[in-house]
């Protein structure tokens, strides 16, 4: 019961918690609304057509519906190793509701898990300024409010993708490793492992920040339990990896290569039989077809060599544009313009917003968050938070992996910034007027995000849409 008791929610939560958990349905139903005279259609012939082509929500991908309703390993394995598997009780599920009511319920099964991590990164977040930073009950829960009135973080309660879980993952580590530096205790060997293996078998590189969040809490660091901790989990880990790759993507990947053979010697064959002129408007059409790859690869820039991990990596994409822009532009407050596109498909890399007074909040938002960290500097568990942010920005703004969409990331480290700002509200307490003057415009940018976040997405989410399949 031990194991379970950081679920249960305390009588102080229990208020803010119901409201959560209202917003958070609310939310997913008018996601599933949106969408679902489309997705529920009895069959499994059209979905995979229909998730890739409708389901756009920034850059997140609709593997997970394709998951559930068709089960496959559609992700990674070497980034995800064991996300997968994680979904294959969902699509048993899936299978069972079908077969009772004739229609495709992954819409309603997915929201589940969603529902429940979004709502307990809420609660975790909450714990985080309650009871590691030590905030007052108000402080604690505007502060909470304030991350999740961030655009990405408000999104993620949505997404059918695998960001929220990782959310929900990496706050409850943060939580309990906080709980154990307060209580000067650490985490047991499984506890590490357990976590580890969740994290990082859902996206291989949140696992360093279990093994950074071990190395924190530690009094004493021994050999032995980090090796049991981490090196059998990751030798397990890259050993499912290796095998789904063998025994499910190479086969796929064969396949495509084969039709794809097929389909050119095809179309070489047509063109042979071609006139000139049907042969002058085919080469003009591959042109046209052409142009267009190019552009989507001018979007994900120069990787820095086209084999391995350092295929996903981008030393071209301007840093400091994607800083102001994408990763504390668009993460924080969502741009009017190209409103949820995906960026390989219609999006620019970067789009500018329409009023300076966006980039004074982005800014304001900043400055508190390193003012935070002024106040907070021996703080052992901020600096836990920083380095598992700091390694976030080699991954994105050095390495380049996934920056022309950094804002899609935002649910994996988004959250540091009113941790950080926790630590000058609790600096403060000293001083009732400065203490006080935090409290306003903390106050004032929670209310402006939540309401200009808010309504462009509500917005969003109540316009249907007119898709054929």
């Amino acid at each position: 019961m031990r194991v379970f008791g950081v679920f249960r929610v305390k009588p102080e939560e229990r208020m803010q918690a119901a409201v959560a958990l209202m917003v958070i349905v609310a939310l997913n139903a008018l996601f599933i609304w949106r969408l679902h005279e489309l997705f529920l259609q009895p069959g499994f012939g059209p979905y995979w057509k229909a998730f890739e082509h409708e389901l756009h929500l920034s850059g997140y991908d609709p593997y997970t519906y394709l998951t559930v309703t068709d089960w496959d390993v559609v992700y990674e394995p070497h980034r995800h190793p064991l996300l997968a598997f994680l979904i294959w009780p969902l699509w048993l599920l899936n299978q069972g509701l079908t077969w009772l009511t004739g229609v495709n319920c992954v819409q309603y099964v997915v929201a589940l898990p969603v529902i429940f991590c979004s709502f307990y990164s809420y609660i975790f977040l909450y714990r985080i300024h309650r009871e590691v930073v030590g905030l007052r009950r108000d402080d604690a829960t505007l502060l909470t409010i304030c991350g999740f009135a961030m655009a990405y973080l408000l999104l993620s309660v949505i997404v059918p993708d695998h960001f929220t879980v990782s959310m929900f993952l990496l706050l409850l580590m943060l939580y309990l490793s906080g709980i154990c530096i307060r209580r000067r205790r650490e985490l047991r060997w499984w506890q590490s492992a357990l976590l580890f293996t969740l994290t990082a078998g859902i996206t291989l590189s949140n696992g360093v920040k279990v093994f950074l969040a071990t190395l924190f809490v530690s009094l004493k660091p021994r050999l032995l339990p980090l090796a049991k901790a981490f090196i059998v989990p990751a030798a397990l880990l890259w050993g499912v990896a290796v095998w789904q790759h063998h025994a499910f993507v190479e086969p796929r990947e064969q396949a495509r290569e084969a039709v794809k053979q097929r389909k050119a010697e095809a179309v070489k064959a047509q063109v042979a039989r071609m006139t000139p002129d049907q042969r002058a408007h085919f080469k003009a059409k591959q042109a046209r077809r052409e142009a267009v790859l190019r552009r989507q690869a001018a979007k994900t820039g120069k990787p820095m060599d086209d084999h391995g991990y350092l295929r996903w990596t981008d030393i071209t994409t301007s840093r400091w544009q994607t800083v102001y822009e994408n990763l504390f532009g668009e993460a924080m407050q969502f741009h009017r313009q190209h409103f949820l596109e995906d960026t390989l498909v219609g999006r620019p890399v970067f789009v500018p917003y329409l009023s300076v007074f966006s980039y004074v909040v982005e800014a304001l938002v900043v400055v508190l968050a390193l003012l935070g960290v002024w106040a907070g500097r021996r703080s052992r568990f901020l600096w836990l938070c920083l380095s598992c942010l700091a390694f976030d920005m080699v991954l994105h703004l050095v390495l380049g992996f996934g920056i022309n969409e950094v804002f899609i990331m935002a649910p994996h480290f988004l959250f540091v910034l009113p941790i950080a700002m926790g630590y000058l509200v609790r600096g403060h307490g000293g001083s009732r007027a400065r203490g006080h003057l935090v409290r306003l415009l903390i106050t004032a940018l929670t209310a402006y995000m939540l309401t200009y976040n808010g309504i462009l997405l509500t917005h969003f989410l109540l316009s249907p849409i007119n898709a054929t399949l």
